[in-house]
């Protein structure tokens, strides 16, 4: 599911005491961020410092991540997105079979039940590592035989099977690497792909975590100049974080002052 995603400012400086003048780029001045804020939109705690005041703050929740959106009031459209990329965080089924285990006791024959085990079988469409398949098969075999089990009114005998499902599936652990192929940007993955050029690809770090940042531009119809855009991603126990900027080429400071903001709260 896809996803979705600093010009040099010159000035001529005087220098004190000197017979000529010359010219020299100026760093643009840094954004005064608002403090920050704790979010936990999949199952992992984020912070970071909230724009500048004049950004207006929305969710967001297309293109497989929930997280929240930023738009610059008055201005051309510029927009930034920090986001958990929920596909990948609902990989993992551990939460679902420990909050059944942990309400096992209350569980009767019937509907209850049976709805609560189905949310712990594990995806095996598009598996994003060959690690994650051999999880999925080996969980989804043990909530199959906590099923047969609990029908047989072997209760004891359910409970050891999720368990051992529990145990399986928190062995899977994703990293960047793992799934920054399936959700990278590239001008194919648009539509009318024409409308993007690719300027280039880093990598980095972010809150001390591996992370790949991906610069671009995109023409819109109704502009003469096409908006810039920037896009990071970066991997948090096993919790893709993907964060997309797209506007003025000067507002781009103040995303980058964002991402050197994030933490991730014990």
């Amino acid at each position: 599911m896809p996803v979705p995603r600093l010009a040099a400012v010159f000035a001529l400086v005087i220098l004190a005491g000197a017979p000529a003048c010359s010219s020299s780029p100026a760093k643009p001045a840094a954004p005064v961020l608002q403090p920050p804020e704790a979010f936990d939109w999949s199952g992992q705690k984020i912070s970071f410092s909230m724009p500048p005041v004049g950004w207006r703050r929305e969710g967001e929740t297309s293109g497989g991540i929930k997280g929240a959106r930023f738009v610059k009031e008055r201005s051309v459209g510029e927009g930034i997105g920090l986001g958990d990329y929920y596909i990948l965080a609902d990989r993992n089924r551990s939460t679902h079979i420990r909050e059944i285990l942990d309400k096992f006791d209350t569980y009767d024959y019937g509907f209850a039940w049976d709805k609560a085990l189905r949310t712990a079988y594990a995806y095996t469409d598009t598996p994003f590592s060959a690690l994650e398949s051999e999880i999925a098969e080996r969980v989804n075999s043990e909530v199959g035989e906590a099923a047969l089990a609990y029908r047989n009114r072997d209760r004891d005998a359910a409970k050891a099977h999720l368990e051992a499902a529990l145990a399986e599936s928190s062995r899977l652990q994703f990293s960047l690497g793992d799934v920054i192929a399936r959700v990278e940007f590239t001008p194919e993955r648009r539509q009318n792909p024409e409308y993007y050029k690719m300027l280039g690809r880093r990598e980095t770090t972010i809150a001390g975590e591996p992370a790949v940042v991906v610069d671009y531009t995109v023409k819109v119809p109704e502009r003469m100049q096409p908006f810039s855009a920037r896009e990071a991603y970066f991997v948090h126990n096993s919790h893709l974080f993907i964060c997309t900027f797209i506007g003025l080429q000067e507002s781009l400071v103040v995303f980058d002052a964002i991402l050197a903001s994030v933490e991730f709260p014990k």
